[in-house]
């Protein structure tokens, strides 16, 4: 069988499978390269009553950032820097307890971003409360790993069918 024939097929059989990849992929959902604001707290689960440091990065420079519980509680405003950020001390309400969220708002830019916290309520034998969970770090390496897996069944194909014949006498 001459050479050219017996790469066509696996040649074929390979361009099927790129197609078929390409024809189900999905459009991604890139964002714009802006910087997106981030806010952190100094405690994850402070006590009822007791203050905690709020700060945030990526906003506009000089921009007025609000900030806000959940529960309808404002907090005075902040100017962030020159460089976007901001820090402020924040005061609990003395009868606040559970789960609540932190929320910094910029003025100009409409930008924002939340922070969750577990707010103990605090009693006569307050337990120290939890920390949350583990973050978060893996990724969707699915489609990933089909696509280089069906690569390799691609390649090991391409390699038998490459091999030399005996001719027969």
């Amino acid at each position: 069988m001459p050479a050219g024939k017996r790469f066509a097929a696996p040649l074929i059989v390979m361009f099927g499978v790129i197609i078929a990849m390409v024809a189900s992929a999905t459009p991604s959902d890139a964002a714009p390269y802006t910087t997106q604001p981030t806010t952190s707290v100094s405690n994850q689960a402070p006590a009822a009553g007791s203050a905690l440091t709020f700060c945030g990065t990526g906003f506009q420079a000089g921009e007025t950032v609000t900030i806000a519980l959940d529960n309808s509680s404002r907090y005075p405003s902040v100017v962030a820097d020159a460089s976007g950020a901001f820090c402020t001390t924040v005061v609990l309400g003395a009868t606040l307890s559970g789960t609540h969220t932190l929320t910094a708002t910029g003025a100009t830019s409409g930008r924002t971003s939340s922070t969750t916290i577990q707010v103990a309520a605090v009693t006569a034998n307050a337990a120290v409360p939890s920390t949350g969970g583990l973050a978060f770090t893996g990724a969707a390496v699915i489609g990933i790993g089909a696509l280089g897996g069906l690569l390799l069944v691609g390649g090991a194909i391409m390699v038998l069918a490459g091999r030399r014949r005996r001719a027969t006498p």
